[in-house]
């Protein structure tokens, strides 16, 4: 084992020494087999998934990124054809170079001039082979033949030891390495070795002390872990595993501890409190997301000016809660008339809001319209946060939207949004006879059941 390692040592060695350092910033890769030409993007991590930094079209495999800066540290990956991924680490580097295998497994990459990415892919090899023994080993047990499956333990425990190994004579060689910061990010802190050096730790399970200390293995000076999964998985696994039931009360003790856990870096900081803002209100889970925001939100908007998309939210769940009557909403047609929602009292509303330049409002429109025809008695009012007066009206006859349709052409910091706290599109409300707020639906599904 000590003998693959030290090789393996030496061939980063040798690879990282022929890097060709210059101006600037330069990833340059060859992919073979590409199958067509294509745009190849390469992207950044973003909470769950990725945001596109630049792109490059190729017509037989071969990738040239240049810059004239590095790009920020962070955990990145090209992408093409909708379904082939290269991860790759940026850090400090000025030049990276691989060649990859479009046909290959995995994509496993076959030579890299980069040390962070020869050692990313050092790691990510070992975590292949011991999955892939894993898998087998499951397929063993299910069949109950328990030789092969002792077998196959005996292989993943060796497996798993060569990576440990490596692990640590990597941290002594290159401590600075990010791809090592991200791995050891990713594995939780060990119970057995705690009881070993805290014999009298009081904790009765693992499960009680990862409820504790799940994230203890994670850099909290680093900011540039927010370019990575490494925060986002985290806080996803803790909140689906270590809480013990899917309350309001254990939720808001979660949060308390994840934020409490992350509050020694403002990057850091914001980035925990932004996704669980947007885990909690996107899951209904009201009251934790106030609880979050009261606490944890500073910089909100003074009295008077624009409130943000986080302080909208909060102002939504408790100005617009259902059974509340319905602010006003003023602003003209397209033909210059002032039509107000009071003027709809008696009648049930559905009152939408959209933008032209909204991807998701030209998917959910039509469809909108279609369940309409069901209900003639209802009223739908469309509002428009398009602040350019073609856009608006062109939209509304690309989409065939019916009258009333109205804009203020001030977008999102009108009054009428700021009184509706419109935070994205499109949005829906439904309005009783009386002006009072009886749904504010998410979904299609859920605007048809309200009606």
């Amino acid at each position: 084992m000590k003998k693959t390692l030290t090789l393996l040592l030496t061939l980063l060695a040798i690879h990282v020494s022929q890097a060709q350092p210059g101006p600037g910033f330069m990833l340059k890769g060859d992919i073979v087999n590409f199958q067509r030409p294509a745009m190849v993007y390469l992207l950044i991590a973003s909470g769950a998934g990725f945001d596109v930094v630049d792109s490059v079209m190729s017509k037989d495999g071969e990738v040239l990124f240049v810059a004239d800066t590095i790009p920020v540290t962070g955990q990145y990956s090209l992408f093409w054809e909708d379904n082939y991924f290269l991860p790759l680490i940026i850090n400090k580097e000025k030049y990276i170079q691989f060649r990859a295998d479009n046909l290959e497994p995995d994509m496993a990459v076959e030579s890299v001039s980069s040390r962070e990415n020869e050692v990313y892919y050092l790691l990510q090899n070992f975590e292949y082979e011991i999955d892939s023994l894993s898998a087998i080993g499951d397929k063993y047990y299910a069949s109950g033949k328990k030789d092969l499956l002792a077998k196959v333990k005996m292989q993943l425990s060796i497996k798993v030891a060569q990576l440990g190994t490596a692990v640590d004579s990597l941290s002594v060689l290159y401590p600075d390495l990010f791809a090592l910061k991200i791995y050891k990010s990713s594995i939780p802190p060990d119970f057995d070795e705690f009881n070993l050096q805290f014999p009298d730790n009081g904790f009765e399970n693992e499960s009680d002390f990862l409820a504790r200390h799940y994230f203890d293995n994670i850099d909290k000076t680093d900011s540039c872990l927010v370019n990575t999964h490494v925060l986002y998985d985290a806080c996803s696994f803790y909140l689906r595993n270590l809480v013990e039931e899917g309350t309001t009360e254990n939720y808001i003790k979660a949060c308390d501890f994840i934020m409490s856990s992350f509050s020694q870096n403002n990057a850091q900081y914001n980035y925990v409190l932004d996704l669980l803002l947007n885990t909690f209100e996107s899951e209904g889970f009201e009251d934790v997301y106030l609880h979050l925001f009261d606490l944890y939100m500073h910089g909100s908007s003074c009295e008077g000016g624009i409130p943000s998309e986080a302080e909208r939210k909060a102002l939504s769940i408790r100005n617009l809660k259902k059974g509340t009557v319905a602010p006003e909403l003023i602003a003209k047609n397209r033909e210059g008339k002032e039509v107000s929602l009071a003027g709809f009292k008696g009648e049930k509303v559905v009152l939408m809001f959209w933008a032209s330049d909204c991807s998701h409002c030209e998917e959910a429109i039509p469809h909108v319209i279609e369940l309409m025809k069901k209900y003639p008695n209802v009223v739908l009012l469309s509002f428009s946060l398009d602040e350019d007066e073609n856009a608006w009206i062109s939209g509304v006859f690309r989409l065939d939207l019916p009258e009333p349709s109205v804009s203020d052409l001030k977008g999102y910091d009108g009054l009428n949004a700021i009184r509706w706290c419109v935070w994205g599109t499109p949005s829906f409300f439904v309005i009783d006879q009386n002006g009072k707020i009886i749904a504010k639906p998410l979904t299609l599904q859920a605007l048809e059941d309200a009606l």
